[in-house]
């Protein structure tokens, strides 16, 4: 698909987002789930630390808007493989180089917040030299990758642009400067669950922060640190499940013990089987009789 192309299903995409049926809610009531619970908190977390800070979403859907922000429910993602990604798997541009496209496609188009920036660099090049902290999974990174590179050349001390996310093939290119990794071996010492681990990352670098004051360097350093002393993974040895030995699974636990999606899948993975996470999540929300919740946030 060529960047012509990109563009032109963008501005299709923008069109139905504008005539959406569905009434508009504040953009931090759509996502859901540890990960966002955690992201809520880093606000009052970094005024604690000294910060003024400010929350934006990095969004598939809508590009980057302020938290804040009032947004028609969606469903994008930039994560590959997945029933609701923004591009296809066609002959032409790879899929990094079409979410790049499609990023910078959403940053032309109108904020839903009136005059907001609409892109990373913008916020780089606004205030007075900010702390730019981006918790995202590798997908999302790579398709901000172009605006984050702008973003650190913008800013008078590149090393305040700090991207927190687990190691991939873009983490050793050029914003290898300002990536924190954020692995599995952490999982021991943070806690949670590994979905939410990059945000409790970034909830610790806060929380250890004085002054107002983060650093890239400093923190890639402590973390790589922390994930060379940590024990070995510990590997799951788990039995395979069908679809219908998973169907059977969750409506008994219905039944006798309701609980979260999470919770349930935590159940049936405590008792010595295996299911993918959305997959899981899938099939409970069909038993449930639920429609999918939206989604397309950074992760």
């Amino acid at each position: 698909m060529k960047a012509s192309g990109i563009e032109a299903r963008a501005r299709q995409w923008w069109g139905r987002l504008e005539q959406h049926a569905a009434p508009p809610v504040c953009a931090m009531e759509l996502y859901a789930g540890d990960h966002w619970r955690i992201i809520r908190e880093l606000p009052a977390v970094a005024v604690e630390a000294g910060f003024s800070p400010q929350l934006w979403i990095a969004s598939a859907g809508y590009g980057l808007i302020p938290s804040n922000a009032v947004i028609h429910p969606y469903s994008a993602t930039f994560a590959p493989g997945k029933p609701d990604s923004v591009t296809v798997d066609q002959a032409g541009l790879r899929t990094r180089a079409q979410h790049q496209h499609w990023w910078d496609a959403l940053s032309r188009m109108d904020c839903p917040a009136p005059r907001a920036p609409r892109q990373v660099q913008h916020l780089a090049e606004s205030g007075r030299n900010p702390i730019i902290l981006i918790v995202a999974s590798p997908s999302y990174v790579a398709a901000l990758e172009k605006d984050l590179v702008r973003a650190a050349q913008a800013l008078h001390r590149p090393e305040r642009l700090i991207i927190i996310s687990a190691r991939s093939s873009i983490s050793r290119g050029t914003l290898a400067p300002h990536w924190v990794p954020s692995s599995a071996h952490l999982q021991a010492r943070l806690g949670g669950a590994r979905l939410s681990l990059h945000a409790r990352v970034a909830r610790k670098a806060l929380q250890r922060a004085r002054h107002g004051i983060l650093d890239a360097r400093e923190l890639r350093g402590y973390y790589g640190r922390l994930i060379q002393g940590s024990h070995p993974l510990v590997r799951y040895e788990r039995t395979p499940m069908t679809d219908d030995d998973v169907r059977a699974f969750i409506a008994q636990a219905l039944r006798t013990d309701p609980l979260s999606c999470s919770a349930t899948l935590r159940k049936l993975r405590d008792s010595g089987h295996a299911c993918e996470q959305q997959r899981f999540k899938r099939l409970f929300l069909e038993l449930r009789g639920c429609a999918f919740p939206p989604g397309g946030a950074a992760t």
